[in-house]
């Protein structure tokens, strides 16, 4: 079984095959398509938790090997530790996993006693290999004590069965002090030591052969996933309107609001973050793409701004500018929102959704080309994800 996540040897074989494969496309596309494959590689190997927490653990495993971008299948296990282990369906999804990539079937109950026992541990401590051997320790010796009571009371079976018929009788005497055995009676006896030694040797020798139950769960190869995506993204090109990597999905409010403040934003503050969340989910646009619009309009309205205040609260610049048209950041939030959804489900196939918007958005040419860039970057930096739109 694969041990890496993600290996460096896929990583490079990556980068080379999208350089042949988008030869057209400027360094900086090609980049986002990596990321975005690379993304996918990562989520297909990771334990089929839902889809907000499987982007966690992608998110901080790429946050904390971001220098190398090489993940071993034990970095991920440690990372599942910060996760709810009670929850049910975490658990199933990690102990499913886990088994799959130790060709051993583990417990739910004791793989998460021991992983919580673990969390206490150093994390160059957790690994699979020593989840196994904790598991082997603390469950093969009462297990085969068990399977040896059963073998006994298996031949125990067999020995009161004999002298049940010897009680009845299987011995009948044909002379003084001389005992004949009748041969109906010695088939019974030679019967029953021959199933119990049969249940003996097969039992011993399952101690020494048992497999696991589990079957092995095979992982796509980076070149399938490759193909898929290049599937999909074709696929996508060809349907019009508003595309699914610009519907509306829940973001992560704080990582939002970090990325906000370290640019002084304004919008990171209350009421501006929550009132353009909300209207991107009344018009089932992604908030990314809105607070994308706002960086490229009005830089994300820094705090030190002068009018910051003023220009908050249409930093859209909705009907001309936030001078002309100066209203709440509510109001001004649902006409953008309202905007870009109506704009985009006039949108043909081929063409790309956010130049797409360009025509009736702005009179500014290259504004797409800005919006494009703060809304991959958002997405790189807030969901962990990439937006690449190829032709």
């Amino acid at each position: 079984m694969q041990p890496f996540i993600l290996s460096d040897g896929e990583a490079v074989r990556l980068k080379k095959y999208i350089e042949k494969k988008y030869v057209d496309l400027d360094s900086e596309q090609r980049r986002a398509i990596w990321s975005d494959a690379a993304h996918r590689v990562i989520d297909s190997r990771l334990p089929s938790f839902p889809d907000e927490v499987k982007e966690k653990v992608r998110f901080e495993l790429l946050n904390k090997q971001r220098d190398t971008l090489i993940l071993h299948q034990d970095d991920a296990l440690r990372e599942c530790l910060t996760l709810d282990l009670n929850q049910d369906e975490l658990l199933g999804a990690l102990t499913v996993w886990v088994s799959s990539r130790s060709a051993v079937p583990l417990e739910r109950e004791r793989l998460r006693d021991t992983l919580l026992q673990w969390s206490q541990h150093s994390p160059d401590q957790i690994s699979l290999n020593a989840l196994v051997e904790a598991r082997s320790q603390a469950s093969d010796a009462p297990q085969h004590m068990n399977e040896a009571s059963c073998v006994a009371k298996e031949i125990a079976v067999s020995v009161e069965t004999a002298n049940m018929a010897n009680m009845a009788d299987l011995y009948t005497p044909t002379a003084p002090r001389r005992w004949m055995v009748r041969p109906w009676a010695m088939m019974a006896i030679v019967s029953s030591c021959v199933a119990a030694a049969i249940i003996l040797v097969f039992t011993m020798n399952s101690f020494r052969n048992e497999q696991p139950t589990a079957g092995a769960q095979t992982y796509p190869s980076v070149m399938e996933i490759m193909l898929r995506d290049i599937r999909e993204r074709e696929s996508l090109r060809r349907a019009g309107g508003i595309p699914a990597e610009l519907r509306y999905m829940d973001v992560d409010k704080k990582r939002l609001s970090l990325f906000l403040q370290d640019r002084n934003s304004l919008l990171a503050e209350e009421p501006y973050l929550s009132a353009i969340i909300a209207s991107a989910k009344r018009y089932d646009v992604h908030p990314l793409l809105l607070f994308a619009i706002t960086g490229q309009e009005q830089g994300f309205v820094p705090k030190d701004q002068k009018q910051a205040k003023q220009i908050a609260n249409n930093p859209f610049n909705v009907f001309g500018s936030w001078e002309s048209y100066n209203t709440t950041i509510e109001v001004s939030a649902d006409i953008a929102a309202k905007t870009v959804k109506n704009i985009s489900s006039r949108r043909l196939g081929d063409d790309h959704p956010i130049q797409w918007l360009n025509q009736t958005y702005a009179e500014d040419p290259e504004w797409w080309t800005g919006v494009t860039w703060l809304f991959n970057t958002m997405r790189q930096q807030i969901e962990g994800k990439s937006f690449e739109w190829a032709k």
